[in-house]
């Protein structure tokens, strides 16, 4: 497969698809930086796909969140919709970004039932409004480390986010799952899972505590409603060489049991 810039340090997403389409937005430095990739898997059953990566693909809107000019360069603690639309840019400035500025990168963003979007950045989270992206509504901080508050879950201090399963009648406020994550300096990856509904009447963290320290978490949710957490570091922070300690242990997590009962240990696995 070839790309024309490079995807080093970029943001992906899967789209929602049957298809299984995968946005890829921005790169390591110079002309990446302005990468809007599209790939669209074309094999099948014992059949290789010969479709290639797509750049500069202009019919899907997308929002972009964070980030920086380059390697190591100025923040972008803004947002904006991409492609441009006719009128000219779509940046808007979030104050909260660069007040977090640099432990923010790679901010988790998520869609709610209610279409409002739920941020989380550093140790904050809030909910915006998905037409003006105002803050509809500031949450509590996250959870950090029991012997520092400053303790983040975004890069450099990096764990993952997802979305738990809604279940029928879907009448309950849908919750978010964080995982992993670091302390400032010290690099202590974090012991601990946190979980929110960011919609419910009165939006409060869970804490739990996982099997073992993890950052640059890795997670993946299962066709059963279960997560897989793998990969990561015990020790350190995310960058170049910047942890120790793989952790070679994998989890599975388990949201239809009861709290402080939901991680089950696997095999180790030989790639961390």
């Amino acid at each position: 497969m070839h790309v024309k810039t490079d995807v080093f340090c970029a943001g992906s997403v899967i789209l929602p698809d049957k298809a299984g389409r995968q946005i890829n937005v921005g790169g390591w430095s110079l002309e990446s930086t302005f990468g809007l990739r599209l790939y669209t898997p074309s094999g099948s059953d014992g059949v290789n796909g010969t479709t290639d990566w797509e750049e500069d693909y202009p019919t899907l809107k997308l929002q972009v969140v964070g980030g920086e000019t380059g390697s190591n360069a100025s923040p972008q603690p803004n947002l904006e919709i991409l492609p441009k639309p006719i009128g000219g840019d779509t940046v808007i400035e979030l104050d909260w970004l660069a007040r977090t500025d640099p432990n923010n990168l790679y901010p988790f963003v998520l869609v709610l039932p209610s279409k409002r979007l739920f941020v989380g950045y550093w140790n904050e989270a809030r909910i915006l409004d998905p037409v003006t992206f105002d803050t509809f509504k500031v949450l509590p901080n996250i959870p950090g480390s029991v012997n520092d508050f400053l303790a983040g879950r975004t890069y450099p201090l990096e764990g993952s986010a997802m979305l738990l399963p809604q279940h029928a009648p879907y009448t309950d406020p849908i919750r978010v799952l964080i995982c992993g994550g670091s302390t400032i300096g010290a690099g202590d990856a974090l012991d601990s899972c946190v979980s929110i509904a960011p919609e419910g009447s009165n939006p409060t963290w869970e804490l739990e505590r996982m099997p073992s320290k993890r950052v640059m978490t890795c997670m993946v949710g299962l066709p059963d409603g279960t997560y897989l957490i793998a990969n990561g570091a015990k020790q350190g922070v995310a960058g170049f060489g910047l942890a120790t300690d793989p952790n070679l242990n994998a989890v599975l997590y388990d949201p239809t049991k009861p709290l402080g009962q939901r991680f089950s240990i696997l095999n180790d696995t030989i790639v961390a």
